[in-house]
């Protein structure tokens, strides 16, 4: 998949869990998707969707893990920030195919596009930490 396309997965995951919050009965993710981005191929919207998949099952582990390297309480913590590192962790902790660093950078640019102010510092501090902490321990860079 070209970066172009594993970029706009990961938007669209974005889009999809977001909504999670608020929706005990989503719709689709074609219908979801498309309120949030122009008519996108089929197969970004599997890997959107599969992707958000993935990371409600490790929901848990996920929030543990911000739980552990915040500094904030999660009541302090956005809601789209939060979700951003789950996709960024998700990645990082389980996706050996995605290099730390590009996680990373692709959590900071979504911060960028749909956050706050300079919320891409604290994501970028959070994911830096963890993959000091973690992930070096286990010989990945």
């Amino acid at each position: 998949m070209r970066h172009k396309d594993k970029s706009k997965v990961r938007e669209m995951a974005l889009a999809l869990l977001f909504q999670d919050h608020f929706q005990t009965d989503p719709p689709s993710p074609a219908e979801t998707l498309s309120l949030y981005t122009e008519e996108a191929p089929t197969f970004l919207i599997e890997e959107a969707s599969h992707l958000r998949n993935k990371i409600k099952e490790k929901d848990k582990e996920l929030e543990a893990t911000i739980e552990k390297y915040s500094k904030w309480r999660k009541e302090r913590t956005d809601l789209i920030d939060r979700t951003i590192l789950k996709i960024a962790l998700y990645e990082m902790l389980y996706e050996p195919s995605v290099p730390p660093a590009v996680a990373i950078n692709e959590a900071i640019e979504l911060s960028k596009r749909f956050s706050s102010g300079k919320a891409y510092q604290f994501i970028n501090g959070l994911l830096d930490k963890v993959k000091k902490e973690q992930l070096n321990h286990h010989g990945a860079a």
